[in-house]
């Protein structure tokens, strides 16, 4: 007679069985993934293609970003390579941002680079699993990838201001905040963050008030010189907003205090001390020449001798 069957045993079999069923789902899922995602390679166009069928998403959110909107300046094979094989890996790297975006001496490379993030990669980097998802704190620091395009976010924008920087638009400011959030509350907390974010505002401001001073400066004097006269100052001007203001917020956005100060608002100090000096110089020039010409002779001070 059959020995029976306990209880346990009846569990322990059920378990067995709803494992084997489940591993067999996997290893279908894997054969179907396997193909439907051949090797390559492959040319843009047949990864948009593709992609558009099965994660539309993606490409729609690759396509409101600045890579992807109106001429694409970087791509799919440009980030990820022409082949399935290592294509996540390689665009998780830092090193395929920086092709695109200068060298290491360029400040929107080197500003990440000097921040403390940029260094702890610089030293781990070859250590680090980059097959993991960019998400959930799987790196000890963020890369460029595991913040712009972080769990699989292919809308690089979402967490970049506009280019124009004196321009104080608070509906873009919560966007960019709110997607910036995101990624940090990964490995910070809220309060640290919502610091960070006020801090970064308060920076910002002071720097466009020296920038501001310096336009209406520029302003005023165009009623008095010309264009060739001012030229010099106007020259200081585009460099102190499109360089200097620029690098504050590099500093800000990726936490390098070299770029907040040093290269941002002590350089935003100089820029306008140098463009006073460029007024003042013009005011000391336009009076001396007025003062010699009501010395010289038939000028007024000489009119005023001979009566």
């Amino acid at each position: 007679m059959p020995k029976p069957v306990t209880r346990d045993e009846e569990r322990g079999t059920r378990i067995l069985c709803i494992a084997s069923v489940w591993g067999l789902f996997l290893t279908a899922c894997n054969i179907t993934v396997a193909a439907t995602a051949p090797d390559g390679s492959f040319d843009n166009s047949s990864c948009i293609s593709c992609h558009e069928k099965h994660d539309n998403e993606l490409v729609r959110a690759w396509r409101a970003s600045v890579h992807g909107k109106d001429k694409p300046v970087a791509d799919c094979v440009a980030c990820h390579g022409d082949s399935h094989k290592g294509a996540a890996v390689k665009a998780r790297q830092d090193e395929t941002c920086i092709d695109c975006h200068g060298d290491v001496r360029e400040p929107t490379v080197h500003s990440y680079a000097s921040s403390k993030h940029g260094l702890i990669l610089k030293l781990e980097k070859k250590e680090w699993d980059w097959t993991q998802p960019l998400a959930q704190a799987n790196y000890r620091t963020p890369g460029c990838a595991y913040c712009h395009m972080h769990s699989g976010e292919h809308n690089v924008s979402a967490t970049v201001r506009g280019t124009d920087l004196l321009r104080e638009n608070s509906k873009e400011i919560k966007s960019v905040q709110d997607a910036t959030r995101r990624v940090c509350q990964d490995c910070h907390a809220p309060r640290y963050l919502s610091r960070l974010f006020e801090n970064g505002e308060r920076m910002l401001a002071i720097a466009r008030m020296k920038v501001r001073e310096a336009k209406d400066l520029l302003l005023q004097m165009r009623e008095q010189y010309t264009l060739e006269e001012l030229d010099a100052a106007a020259k200081q001007y585009e460099k102190m907003q499109s360089v200097h203001l620029k690098n504050v917020y590099l500093g800000i956005a990726h936490q390098s205090p070299d770029y907040q100060w040093w290269y941002g608002q002590p350089a935003l100090d100089g820029d306008l001390l140098r463009i006073k000096g460029a007024i003042s110089e013009l005011i000391r020039i336009k009076s001396a020449n007025e003062k010699q010409k009501a010395c010289s002779p038939g000028g007024v001070g000489d009119k005023e001798k001979t009566k």
